[in-house]
Order: structure tokens, then sequence, then C-alpha cells
């Protein structure tokens, strides 16, 4: 237990909390630590800092200083591929170990976050994450803490899982299908092989194999089953989707016997892309902006894609929050 009382009458007892003096423009001192028993000759300088009153420790038996409870939310809260920070001022700052995707257990944050007397701040959900990046605080309200209340967020991500995690990219070969009779005919230099070998370069992968076909979807439909059979992990088909009645990507891609997870995503701009898997490869009807080489839905989805992870229609159908706002998936 904590108390307040007057400086004056808190000589002999022991300090509750770190008491700062801040001075503009430079960093804060700790002239006093918590424990510190207070000396009569100690008072004109806690009134010199503003400190009329503080908080003095009687009894810490069922209750958890404030560092000391946000090292235990964020050990309790923090899986794979995280680390943090010794805690200070009650906070403790996550950050990611390597680059990778950020992936949250949203209801979960939001339960913990609903529980009063600490919070959890994240990035967005599937953000990408360079090596040493901050990507989230835990953070107490008051000084301490009760034992009862850290017990109980603790087994709740026990039974339940961490809250967030970072996913490394493992997936590390990717194939085009280069589609449209213009560029198969020779009419027009294709550009998408390039813009796909760098967007997949940033996740440590490669563009391997690359093949143009008229759009017709038989055509289509054979080059993609050679993808996988040659051992491509992600085939991108580009064509520049959209509803001219010549684009029969998305045909192509189904003849192919790949299951379609959803045609058209609530990202922009982008957002006619198709997404779909052939049994365990993932293969994207690629957006026309693709090629303008400003971020687009294909950027939103390919972190999770190059993670390993095979997300359905519900996960897809979630990032339209946050989704016209494409900037956090830069790196």
């Amino acid at each position: 237990m904590i108390r307040k009382v007057r400086i004056e009458e808190a000589v002999g007892m022991a300090l509750g909390h770190d008491v700062a003096r801040v001075v503009p423009g430079e960093t804060g001192v700790l002239p006093f630590r918590r424990g510190y028993v207070v000396r009569a000759e100690d008072i004109p300088q806690f009134l010199d800092i503003g400190k009329e009153h503080i908080y003095v420790v009687e009894s810490e038996e069922s209750e958890v200083h404030e560092n000391e409870a946000a090292g235990r939310i964020a050990r309790a809260t923090v899986g794979e591929g995280l680390e943090f920070d010794a805690p200070a001022g009650g906070a403790a700052r996550i950050k990611a170990k390597h680059t990778g995707v950020l992936k949250i257990n949203v209801p979960l944050l939001d339960e913990v976050n609903t529980m009063g007397s600490f919070a959890i701040g994240t990035r967005h959900n599937w953000t990408v994450c360079t090596e040493g990046q901050p990507v989230a605080v835990a953070k107490t309200m008051p000084l301490y803490i009760a034992e009862e209340k850290l017990a109980g967020l603790e087994e709740m991500c026990g039974s339940r899982g961490k809250i967030l995690e970072l996913l490394p990219f493992r997936l590390k070969t990717a194939g085009a299908v280069i589609t449209g009779s213009e560029v198969f005919k020779g009419r027009i230099r294709d550009r998408f092989a390039e813009v796909i070998a760098g967007k997949v370069a940033r996740f440590g992968a490669f563009l391997v194999q690359t093949e143009v076909v008229p759009d017709d979807i038989a055509a289509i439909a054979s080059a993609v089953r050679e993808m996988r059979a040659a051992g491509c992990e992600v085939i991108f088909a580009c064509s520049g989707m959209s509803v001219d009645p010549d684009d029969v990507t998305m045909d192509g891609i189904r003849q192919s016997g790949a299951e379609v997870i959803m045609e058209g995503v609530p990202m922009m701009p982008g957002a006619i892309l198709g997404l779909a898997m052939l049994q365990d490869v993932p293969v994207i009807g690629t957006p026309a902006g693709a090629l303008r080489g400003s971020l687009t839905a294909l950027d939103g989805v390919l972190p999770m894609i190059f993670a390993g992870m095979r997300p359905d229609a519900v996960d897809i159908a979630k990032m339209g929050h946050g989704g016209f706002c494409l900037g956090k998936y830069a790196f």
C-alpha cells in the first residue's frame, strides 16, 4: 500500500516512487529514487522541485510497483520475434528483434485494454516492422497495481496466447505470369516483371520465373500450374486486373485449380486484386495500379503472404480498417 503525505510528515518514511527534477531542455534528473528514506534535511530540496506531497510505502504485500508491473505485462503479452527494454516510468517499450510483419490478437488486446490500471498501445495489425523498431508500449497508470489484477492478465495470456508476435518473412521464390496479348505479341514492353521483382526483394525473396502468355484462359491456367510445379512459393498473375472484357486473369486462375479466396479487396488504390490458393501456393491477381510504383492493395497483402500466412476472406475483409492508409506498409 502507498499513502499520500505532506513532505514535512514524511521524515523516516520510504519514498513510494521516483521523484524527478525536470529542467526545460535538459534530461530529467532523479535526485530521489523509490525506497529512499526521507530525512529532515531533504525537505527543502523536495519543496524546490514542487513536491509538497509524496507517496510513501506502508506495505507492498499485495501491490506491484509500476516498473515491475510493466515488465510483467510485456512478458505476458509479447511473443516470438519481439523484445522489450527495461521498464522506466511505468512503461515497457516493445521492439522488433528482426524485420517481419506484426501479428496482433486484436480481440485479446481489446479485452486487456478494458481491464483498467494498465494499457497496451500498438502499431496496426499486419504492419511491416524493421529490426529495432518500436512496435508497442505496455504502460501502467497508477504507481502500484494489485497483484491479483496482474496475475489475471498473466493467466489470460497463458491460456489464450500472446497478444503480439513478429512473423519473419519465410517465402523466398516467386513466379510471374505476365498476361496480355499486346505484350505476348510484342506490341508493348512488359514492365510488370521488374515491378514484381522489386516488391519481392523487400522480403528477401527472388523472382525466379517469368512467363508471358496471351489473354487466354487455358494459357494462363497452364502457366500458373507450371510455376507451382517448378517450386514457386508465390505466383503473381500480372494483367493489370480490371473490368476490361479482355481481362480473363481470374478465369485462368480458377481453371488452374486454384480456390479463389477473394476477388476484390477493401484497400485502395488497387482494390481490384484477386487472391487464390493453388493447394499450398498463393496466386495473386495483380492490380494495374502496381505498375505506377505507388503503394496499392498488393502491398497490403504481401507481408502476410511472405510471412507464410494463408489469409482467408475474413482476414482480408478486416484490412478495410486502415485500407485507405497504406503508408503503414512502406518499409
